[in-house]
């Protein structure tokens, strides 16, 4: 009785195995991560129709999307850099008592790049309140007044960041 439960552990611990392995070799190790905001962060998948979310991938450079595309075209980031994906946005909620994730994105916003105190870079929100930016692996302070943030690049890794720019209750 025994040699029977043997041989059908080693049996199904087999067949789980082989599926398993099946599975992961079918699974492309360059695919697009789709990742939307929802009104707090950025969440996995894309979002409605018509509305923006990015593509991310190990070592490339991101995309901003408003509809998914079959095939992207990957742009390689350089050696030692990472990239920083993100959106400047307003808070909008609807009456004092609702605890609602609406938002509004804030387009064409500069936003300061620096680090140890020194302005590297700006770069400006798309007409959703998207950015993107390539920097090399290291700490850098996102944006500008208000609404500034530390964000750590890491090598061949896109960072995704909400930028809170102020909060509007709506009666």
């Amino acid at each position: 009785m025994s040699r029977i439960i043997t041989f059908l552990l080693v049996f199904f611990t087999g067949a789980l195995l082989s599926t398993s392995l099946s599975a992961a070799s079918r699974r492309p190790a360059d695919a697009w991560n789709y990742y939307h905001f929802n009104g707090t962060a950025f969440v996995p998948g894309p979002a409605d129709e018509g509305t923006a979310f990015v593509a991310v991938q190990e070592k490339m450079r991101p995309v901003m999307l408003t509809v998914q595309a079959e095939q992207l075209e990957p742009t390689a980031l350089p050696d030692d850099s990472g990239a920083i994906a993100g959106i400047c946005y307003l808070q909008s909620a609807g009456g004092k008592l609702s605890n609602n994730s609406r938002f509004k994105p804030y387009p064409h916003v500069p936003l300061q790049i620096s680090s140890a105190g020194k302005q590297l870079v700006t770069v400006q929100t798309d007409n959703n309140g998207y950015f993107v930016v390539v920097l090399p692996a290291g700490t850098y302070s996102v944006g500008s007044g208000p609404f500034n943030t530390d964000i750590t690049v890491e090598r061949g890794i896109t960072t995704l960041v909400p930028l809170r720019a102020g909060k509007r209750m709506v009666d």
